[in-house]
């Protein structure tokens, strides 16, 4: 009878033993997801508008459009696409037309917008920062695919065009 009280006291510890050992590693675990939830919730994001700008015979459509776009605050860019978009004409300008998609980028992340005019039309696309600072820009030729991309800078970065990448 004593063998079998030293038995089940044993796996009692041993059951014991475990479970808290679980609880602690599950803690641990969770604590490491909220940090890095916190973290991203809180990353430095910049507001892009991306701009394309079409001029010519048939200004009014784009196709084969595709930007990147961050699924939430701290995270990587991921591909959005669009087969085809309308244009909007613009203000006082005749043979020109405007899409804009605007979008959340993480600091230091990438962001690029790529689309292709109709025959005979050519596009010019610009990535801003907070809607007002240009940090590229391209003008494709008549009928061909134009395409921007450039890693945001980092807050507090003094903004440099130049550094863009064509």
């Amino acid at each position: 009878m004593h063998g079998t009280s030293r038995s089940a006291s044993n796996r009692t510890s041993t059951w014991l033993a475990a479970s808290s050992a679980a609880l602690v590693l599950g803690m641990g675990l969770t604590g490491c997801g909220a940090i890095e939830s916190y973290d991203k919730s809180t990353a430095d994001a910049w507001a892009v508008t991306y701009e394309i700008t079409v001029s010519g015979e048939a200004a009014d459509a784009l196709s084969d459009v595709s930007y990147l776009d961050s699924p939430s605050r701290g995270e990587d860019s991921a591909e959005v696409t669009e087969q085809a978009v309308a244009t909007t004409s613009g203000a006082g300008k005749n043979s020109e037309s405007i899409w804009t998609a605007q979008s959340v980028i993480t600091a230091e992340k990438d962001a690029a917008i790529a689309a292709t005019p109709a025959a005979g039309s050519t596009a010019t696309c610009r990535i801003l920062l907070d809607g007002v600072k240009e940090i590229a820009a391209q003008t494709g030729k008549p009928g061909e695919r134009v395409e921007c991309a450039v890693t945001t800078p980092a807050f507090g970065e003094k903004l440099n065009p130049a550094s863009a990448k064509p």
